[in-house]
């Protein structure tokens, strides 16, 4: 019988480290030069003495959510031009540095044999539908990818929408489903499935995410999917 699995993609199949640390910190030192009050500002944005918290704008939020903060923070007086801005720094920070993007293992295996075991796969994301096509692009897995909903074409995790959206296009109950992510949010929706997945290779630490769920694991390469999934 078919089941399925959905990922978060920064964190959990692609490490945060490796590009992202370095995109935002570069987004919040230019954003911060605009605001009237700069540390408030990194803060709302989720940047903690250097640190991105989780679930923050920054490391679970969409290109909206972070574009809110700056127009809330006086740094866009338009809500549109912030999304606009936002948008595109990320876009040509993915771009101009692919060579950072890594992969969390032999993702193109990995869905291999999920397909294998008649398991559909799902990328759900905060992130835009072109930056994520460019991602799995990069790390060669377009192909093996059954379904992508991301944050500007569905509503932001928790909310259910892009869970039964992937349900009703494969003809699966929601508790054919797990979720698979590094963030209380992904979680929270795995949990209106068969269960959330956390992996500890993202923003979120064990001692975050255990009253979520007790299903807990290093990464995406060792979760033993068929078994959760029976």
């Amino acid at each position: 019988m078919t089941k399925g699995v959905l990922f978060d993609k920064d964190g959990t199949l692609f490490e945060f480290d490796s590009m992202w640390t370095n995109a935002i910190a570069e987004f919040v030192e230019q954003v911060v030069v605009d605001a009237k009050h700069p540390q408030k500002l990194a803060q709302a944005l989720g940047v903690k003495n250097g640190v991105v918290m989780p679930d923050s704008a920054l490391s679970s939020g969409t290109i909206k959510d972070i574009a809110d903060v700056l127009a809330d923070n006086g740094v866009y007086t338009q809500p549109s031009a912030a999304e606009s801005f936002v948008r595109t720094f990320f876009l040509e920070f993915l771009k101009a540095h692919l060579d950072q993007l890594k992969p969390i293992g032999d993702l193109r295996q990995l869905m291999e044999n999920l397909h294998a075991d008649d398991i559909k796969v799902g990328i759900v994301t905060s992130d835009d539908y072109e930056a994520t096509v460019i991602s799995l692009q990069h790390a060669g897995i377009t192909d093996l990818v059954d379904f992508i909903a991301s944050g500007d074409r569905y509503p932001r995790k928790p909310d259910p929408a892009p869970l039964l959206a992937f349900c009703q296009q494969f003809n699966l109950a929601l508790d054919d489903v797990i979720m698979v992510g590094d963030s209380r949010m992904d979680l929270e929706l795995g949990n209106v499935a068969k269960g959330g997945v956390a992996v500890l290779s993202g923003v979120g630490t064990k001692a975050e995410l255990a009253d979520l769920t007790a299903m807990i694991y290093a990464d995406v390469q060792v979760i033993p999917y068929a078994t959760l999934l029976k």
